[in-house]
């Protein structure tokens, strides 16, 4: 049985911004929670984004604090383990962590702990855990096996002093670059064409806008674009402006994947209805999980729209090596992205640490139980615990309304 709950906040300054569409992070937000049973420990990680999902990293805490053990115990049993994954399976927790305002990178935090828990326990891989749950083995590759990952550039510093640090064999191997975009779509050719001329003529080259485009600027975007050969732009105009995103597809040619605009499969049934979208891009803190993100993966690939495996900024552990869990296991994915731990923190947050081929930009799969790595000790010492004891707390979520989680729990069958 589950003995304790732990949930901490983690801040912690970033080597270098990352800069996008009008906002820099140069500090890190996560929640991490760390569940104990039986000797084992999981750990699980959220990451609150309020112009994402509408979640603080204080009303992520606050609402965490309410799941203690004994509460937990009667979600999942931990000694069972093919029913502890189809718990975790059917479970629709951001609604149970948010209630009428679901919280999905809350969600995810306890989620994956849970996940961990119960695979450490049973000496069990996450790869092979996924294999046991119903629905779930088919979208699966035989074995786990290495991705290539996408080369995402961002607007801190110069593009070309980034790109020419690059090795020879990095600029033959990587299959997409991720372009972050700005106001001046003028710039934006420019890096594109400058991007075009680096990397191998097979690789496909995609625009992130995080919805920070109007209308008119898209449609302008995708006529200097198109000649380039744009994969798709990426959330191109504000969150569930439909109509704007339809016309991007259809007046100005470039396909479209939603990222901001989704965190679940009604989103999805929108945008599809309404032929807004080609892609999604599966956050697992966005979805609220694993097993949500496996769900919107296939309730795209059944609307005929295909998905990326993305991350989010400045993920400590538990969250990459959640994704990359599901990187390097489920097939057909467009793209794969892998963050930039190496680059943002200096020293290693995991042991393992975090490890990319930066030279073939391939992300290999993880050893161990579970989702592989644990805390190391910067990330334990940054870790201000606070012990979940089942109580309500006042939450402190951000004000903003202005999305409503649509994620009916779905079926991974």
């Amino acid at each position: 049985m589950i003995t304790e709950v732990r949930v901490a906040p983690v801040a912690l300054p970033m080597g270098r911004p990352f800069v996008h569409a009008g906002k820099a992070r140069a500090t890190t937000a996560s929640v991490v929670v760390a569940v104990r049973a039986a000797g084992h420990e999981g750990f699980g990680e959220g990451a609150p984004r309020e112009y994402v999902t509408g979640e603080s990293l204080a009303g992520a805490v606050e609402a965490l604090r309410a799941f203690g053990p004994e509460r937990l115990n009667r979600m999942v049993d931990v000694t069972d383990l093919d029913a502890a994954l189809r718990a975790l399976a059917e479970l629709d927790l951001p609604t149970v962590v948010g209630g009428a305002r679901p919280m999905p990178a809350a969600a995810a935090a306890l989620e994956l702990a849970l996940f961990d828990l119960v695979c450490r326990i049973h000496g069990v891989p996450g790869s092979e855990a996924l294999r046991r749950v119903p629905g779930v083995a088919d979208m699966l590759t035989a074995r786990p096996e290495p991705v290539a990952v996408s080369y995402v550039l961002d607007m801190a510093g110069d593009p070309a002093a980034t790109v020419e640090r690059l090795e020879a064999e990095a600029l033959r191997s990587v299959r997409h670059i991720k372009l972050k975009a700005t106001q001046d779509i003028g710039d934006c050719v420019r890096r594109a064409e400058y991007v075009r001329g680096k990397f191998a003529p097979g690789a496909t080259l995609s625009v992130d806008v995080n919805g920070d485009w109007d209308r008119a600027t898209a449609l302008r975007a995708a006529h200097a674009l198109r000649p380039l050969g744009i994969a798709w732009f990426e959330e191109p105009v504000a969150p569930r402006d439909w109509s704007a995103m339809r016309a991007v597809r259809e007046e100005g040619g470039i396909p479209v994947m939603l990222d901001e605009s989704c965190w679940g499969l009604d989103d999805l049934d929108t945008a599809a209805r309404l032929g807004a979208a080609d892609l999604v891009n599966a956050r697992v803190s966005k979805c609220g999980g694993v097993f949500a993100t496996l769900r919107l993966i296939r309730h795209a690939r059944g609307l005929g729209l295909d998905a990326q495996l993305g991350v989010h900024v400045g993920e400590v552990g538990p969250l990459w090596a959640a994704a990359r869990l599901l990187s390097c296991s489920v097939g057909r994915l467009a793209t794969v992205e892998a963050g930039k731990q190496d680059e943002w923190f200096p020293t290693p947050l995991t042991e393992p640490p975090y490890r990319v081929d930066r030279q073939h930009y391939l992300a290999h799969p993880l050893e161990g139980a579970g989702l592989g790595p644990v805390p190391g000790p910067a990330l334990r010492d940054a870790c201000h615990w606070t012990v979940a004891d089942g109580r309500a707390h006042t939450r402190h979520d951000s004000d903003s309304t202005a999305t409503t989680y649509g994620n009916s729990t779905g079926d991974l069958s």
